[in-house]
């Protein structure tokens, strides 16, 4: 990825600078803006010249969609349209004289092919680069940077690629499985809901693990299990605002070694978002995009299990919500539609350069009450009024509403999982609670969002040694979170008490606001003719600002009321919070020969959320990159580029924003006089926890087929965050926030790319990645552990954050025919402490059961290019290695005792018949406790691109249809609904209840180019 608003990109000396009058000036400037109007209107009466053609990939010679393509000293240049094909007009010089041009594509090696003036069948041919050093990178360093000289690994995902490909239609989804050690935890299927992102494993106990997200270098919400507070609506991602047809790359920094200068709250990586923008010398581009599709629960009827139970004459009788509903007509859940359409323009003149588009979105689940519609708007428009200066600035909106239906309680999930065949004849069906279409009726669970997002990078050069840059913007988001049980008609009332039928309504109103200033300055000298110096400072502000609103309204007095105004009871509170950092950092780094680069910094920081007695966080850096393979003595022929790399950093997060601070609470005191209580004592010394990585690892590239990309990290997380109880003598409940904790956190990772087959009328390539990441508690400050409320999951010392701890039963005596004791003598693990002898699992102590973070995850994708036209890709990925509470099995058999075990227990093993007899109390579930491991046929795509002539009948220059397929098949030995699934994602909770599990899809997309 290079900066396009770069004049130095292209090779372009700096020019001398004129001296103009005011009169002058102003007439230029009218003259350029005329210039503009005039070139989105037609092409410009007169031209100097005209460079136009295709660039193509080597091999197949299919076409290189968004290439840009320069001419060397000069700011012209233009973006390859879907076939390939570019035009740049203006182009100085007499037909016939020569030119250079520049062509460049994420994922390519550059080309610089000589040209004529006049020219308008060029062709250029890409070959992929194996290793890409002189891509350009902005995540992680104080200036744009090539990957030759940075010292840590940055993934880079291409995101018009990957869309093609794929036909994704989230962030979420175009991120997952495309960079190793990252792990995209999707949670529900349910249409508008989120993923969580987890870089490189846990390293912190209490915190968020959420990475830092950018826009264009402004920091923005990243808020993830949001939405209505009741009936599991909490599963909303801010990441999905964002369109992906509006995305350029993806940029991921993966832990402090690389993420220093993003100081405290980068210790959990960062992922850099890049939008597309336009080009300058060719004719406006259009591109549209039709996407229409089905998603559905796939095999409901092998999936959802059959319940058991036996009736007042001891005869089994069995139920199967699937089958039952199917027959009578009345399917629980049916195929939802998947539509989206987006359109964009680009273009300019070299003075003006503009990105313009427009998506809307609106998309159905697999129930009624569950569907979204969303409408993006973007615009990202580049200023250059000389080769010195120019300014980027970068719109975004976003508005619209998700009906969520629900999980848990009230859901078909919910009835179709845990109902009873003791009721099929009554008015529930069998159903837990009451049938689907109660629920459907009644609930109605809704976000709304208005979030707009807007930046401008001011880039000015105004020496041939020195470069600034000042990137400033804002994230304003506003949802309104709506949880409304509507008063029910006489047929439903029976299925709710008096005041449930009545209706209710939870409101919760959030405004976000992020605010955001970046500036950094290089300044570069040549020391002798084989050392050069960059030596950068910058300082950046954030602030963020929460204001959050919430309602409660109770039994409305009459049908069709939604306000909580209407109701009877009214409840209401209002949080307002703020957080602040203000950051500076210098960097230097020395280069030899332009092969070998020595980087050092450091970041200090100040928050407003560090304790009154801790006042600045200081976070060094240290990094080293060596080309090796350009090296005079390098003689490995087949091993084309190698390249070696290792850094150190550190980088923190900061404590929640009244962690520090002593507060007290209002209270009626006596003669109804307002008063205060104590509320937390605070504790003025508390620090962010600081987290400092060793990264080491190479890039190499091999017989020009095959690229290599190796990471060893070894992470500690100092400082931790807990909670401990404090003495009453102290007059404050309860407990305080202190720095008591560490955490280690190390693993590998890899991708690779094999060019396997690359021949003009077939090609072959397979991408692999992988990662590992196994975290340890190394110190909890003296605490036993601390325990996960409502989950048997601890944090203990020398083991896993938030592992599974539980009692383990190891032998029962079962009690055939079934009833109310399933078994006897129930025997349970004694522990190290006891030898594992076994005891009573009355007396017995709960043992590590497992992780619930996957140790390993990765992909293996593969793309068949067969002739000029078609592409077939397939994808695969994976994660092993944890555990996952499958609660749906723990209510069914240990709760409501509706599985086989429970009237066949001779059929079951003891040990599992002994964790169905004692498994309510939850501290005797170890055989629930599942292993989690699965490989998912993630996606599956066929792309055409339609004869020209075909495309030209709807005046397009090219039409391209792909076919896909998603979440198609699973492999796995988790016996749940979905290994994937996940109650809630925004805290170390994990576990799996009645939650939708993602749905197949099948989607068809056209696009064209004008």
């Amino acid at each position: 990825m290079c900066d396009s608003s770069s004049y130095e990109e292209f090779g372009g000396p700096a020019r001398p600078r004129r001296v103009r009058s005011r009169r002058a000036t102003l007439a230029a400037w009218a003259a350029r803006v005329l210039l503009v109007v005039g070139a989105a209107a037609a092409p410009a009466a007169a031209q100097q010249g005209v460079i136009a053609g295709t660039v193509v990939r080597v091999g197949t010679l299919t076409p290189v969609e968004g290439a840009q393509v320069g001419v060397q000293g000069t700011r012209l240049g233009a973006l390859t349209d879907a076939a390939g094909r570019f035009r740049i007009s203006n182009v100085p010089g007499e037909p016939g004289a020569q030119v250079r041009l520049q062509v460049r594509r994420l994922g390519y090696q550059p080309a610089a092919p000589s040209v004529s003036v006049g020219t308008a069948d060029v062709r250029v041919v890409l070959a992929e680069a194996t290793v890409r050093l002189d891509e350009v990178v902005i995540t992680g360093t104080a200036g744009a940077e090539s990957r030759r000289a940075i010292g840590n690994t940055v993934s880079t995902i291409s995101a018009p690629e990957a869309i093609e490909r794929s036909g994704v239609g989230d962030v979420g989804s175009l991120i997952n499985a495309r960079a190793p050690g990252v792990i995209v935890t999707l949670g529900s299927g349910r249409t508008g809901t989120g993923p969580s992102i987890n870089v490189r494993g846990r390293s912190t106990i209490s915190l968020s693990q959420q990475p830092l997200i950018y826009i264009d270098g402004v920091r923005v919400v990243n808020d993830i299990g949001t939405g209505p507070r009741t009936q599991g609506g909490s599963n909303i991602s801010r990441l999905n605002d964002i369109s992906p047809e509006d995305i350029e790359s993806i940029e991921i920094i993966k832990g402090p070694a690389a993420a220093t200068v993003y100081g405290t709250e980068a210790s959990n990586g960062v992922i850099q978002i890049i939008t597309k923008k336009g080009q300058a010398g060719g004719k406006a581009q259009w591109n549209v995009s039709l996407r229409q599709g089905t998603q559905w629960f796939q095999d409901p009827e092998g999936r959802i299990p059959t319940n058991y139970a036996k009736d007042a004459s001891g005869a089994i009788r069995t139920w199967n919500a699937v089958e039952q509903e199917n027959q009578r007509g009345t399917p629980i859940w049916t195929n939802g539609r998947l539509q989206s359409y987006s359109a964009s323009v680009s273009g300019g003149v070299p003075t003006v350069r503009y990105f313009l588009s427009s998506a809307y979105d609106q998309d159905q689940g697999i129930e009624s009450n569950n569907h979204l519609r969303r409408y993006t708007g973007h615009a990202n428009v580049t200023v250059a009024p000389n080769e010195r200066f120019d300014v980027t600035g970068s719109l975004n909106y976003v508005k619209g509403r998700t009906y969520l239906g629900s999980d848990y309680g009230y859901s078909s999930f919910w009835g179709a999982l845990y109902g009873t065949p003791l009721t099929d004849t009554t008015a529930t069906r069998g159903f837990n609670i009451a049938p689907p279409e109660v629920a459907r009726t009644q609930f109605e669970n809704t976000q709304d969002i208005s979030r707009f997002t807007g930046s401008a990078a001011f880039n000015h050069r105004p020496a041939p040694w020195f470069t600034q840059r000042l990137t400033v913007g804002l994230d304003d988001t506003n949802e309104d979170n709506q949880a409304l049980a509507k008063f029910l008609p006489p047929e439903y009332r029976q299925f709710f008490s008096a005041s449930g039928a009545r209706g209710s309504l939870l409101q919760d109103i959030r405004g976000i606001s992020f605010i955001s200033g970046d500036y950094s300055g290089t300044a570069r000298a040549t020391l002798t003719s084989a050392f050069t110096s960059a030596t950068s400072v910058g300082a950046q502000y954030y602030r963020k600002r929460y204001n959050i609103s919430q309602v409660t309204g109770t039994e409305f007095p009459a049908p069709g009321l939604r306000a909580a105004s209407a109701a009877a009871t009214r409840l209401g509170s209002q949080d307002f919070l703020v957080n602040t950092t203000l950051g500076f950092y210098a960097q230097e780094q020395i280069a030899w020969n332009d092969r070998l680069f020595l980087t050092g910094g450091v970041r200090v920081d100040n928050n407003s959320a560090f304790g009154e007695e801790f006042k600045l966080a200081t976070y060094p850096k240290v990094s080293a990159s060596w080309v090796v393979s350009e090296e005079p003595f390098w003689r490995f022929g087949g091993n084309n580029t190698l390249k070696l790399r290792g850094a150190f950093g550190a980088s923190g997060q900061q404590p929640d924003v009244f962690a520090a601070l002593r507060s007290f609470q209002p209270v009626t005191g006596s003669q109804d006089q307002p008063a205060v209580t104590p509320q937390l004592a605070g504790n003025p010394e508390l620090k962010p926890e600081r987290g400092q990585e060793l990264e080491v690892g190479f890039e190499a590239g091999l017989f020009n087929r095959l690229s290599l990309d190796f990471t060893y990290f070894n992470k500690h997380t100092k400082d931790a965050i807990l909670s401990r109880p404090i003495a009453p003598s102290e007059g404050f409940p309860g407990s305080r926030f202190v720095n008591i904790g560490e955490v280690s956190n190390h693993g590998i990772e890899l991708q690779a790319r094999l060019q396997a087959i690359t021949r003009e009328r077939f090609g072959w390539d397979i991408d692999v990645n992988f990662g590992t990441a196994k975290d340890k508690i190394e110190d909890l400050g003296g605490l036993p552990f601390v325990a996960v409320p409502g989950l048997p999951q601890r944090h203990v010392e020398g083991y896993p954050i938030g592992g599974y701890w539980a009692k383990r039963v190891v032998s029962a005596t079962i009690t055939p025919g079934g009833g109310p004791t399933l078994a006897t003598d129930i025997m349970c693990d004694g522990g190290p402490e006891n030898q594992h002898q076994p005891l009573p699992c009355a007396t017995a102590p709960v043992v590590f059961l497992g992780s619930i973070t996957p140790t390993l995850s990765g992909a293996v994708s593969n793309t068949f290019t067969i002739g000029k036209r078609l592409r077939v890709y397939g994808l695969v990925d994976f994660k092993r290695g944890h555990k996952l509470l499958d609660t749906d099995a723990v209510i069914r058999c240990a709760i409501f005792r509706l599985c086989e075990a429970n009237v066949r227990p001779e059929k079951y093993s003891p040990q599992y018949v002994g964790n169905v007899q004692l498994g309510s109390a939850l501290s005797v579930v170890d055989q629930f406790i599942r292993d989690a491991s699965f490989a998912k046929l993630r996606e599956v795509s066929a792309s055409y691109t339609l004869p020209e002539g075909l495309a030209r009948t709807a005046g397009a220059s090219r039409a391209t249809l792909t076919l896909a397929g998603r979440n198609l098949h699973t492999w796995t030995k988790y016996p749940g609904l979905d290994p994937e699934r996940r109650s809630q994602i925004a805290n170390i909770g994990t576990f799996d209840q009645a939650v939708t599990p993602a749905l197949a899809q099948f989607i068809t997309t056209l696009s064209l180019t004008f």
